[in-house]
């Protein structure tokens, strides 16, 4: 992996390795379950809490196939990724957690915390994209390939969460 730093602060990362592109995956994931856990402890609302709840257990789910992937190349790669300092700084760019929480608790209806699910999928696919397009090495190329097809899934099974629930049920969506 190559770290550049521009003359303002800036930080662009070239080069990454399976590994390294599972760690970030795996370290995102367990910020969405962050995210919806404090958002669930937000809201009033019986039928909302159910559907953050599916959304914590949709993120766990994807925790455990990022987990799962990671291991398996870790079996064969030789990893000297410094995670932490690259994903926190990763994290505070993409998803501001207390931005993320602060308008999360304004949120005045049930589509609107689809809606804030469905945007933060869509930072990630935005992120893994750019990962993509910066990825020399062929299995990184696959590994960030993986992860934006689970992301994109994410993505289209909240669409369909938030047009089910909220707007074809005509009843509205209040928390």
């Amino acid at each position: 992996m190559r770290v550049n730093i521009d003359k303002a602060g800036n930080i662009t990362i070239t080069d990454f390795s399976p590994v390294q592109a599972y760690k970030i995956a795996v370290r995102m994931e367990k910020d969405g379950i962050d995210f919806y856990s404090d958002l669930l402890k937000q809201v009033r609302d019986a039928g909302t809490q159910h559907e953050i709840e599916f959304l914590i257990e949709q993120e766990k789910a994807h925790l455990d196939t990022f987990q799962g992937l990671l291991n398996r190349v870790k079996e064969t790669a030789n990893d000297t990724f410094e995670e932490d300092d690259i994903v926190d700084y990763i994290k505070s760019r993409v998803f501001n957690a207390a931005l993320e929480k602060e308008e999360a608790q304004k949120m005045e209806h049930r589509h609107t915390a689809l809606e804030e699910a469905m945007n933060m999928e869509r930072r990630s696919i935005v992120f893994y994209d750019g990962c993509l397009a910066r990825s020399k090495d062929g299995d990184a190329k696959s590994a960030f390939k993986k992860i934006l097809d689970e992301e994109r899934k994410h993505l289209t099974k909240f669409a369909e969460l938030l047009r089910i629930k909220c707007i074809d049920s005509g009843e509205g969506c209040i928390l």
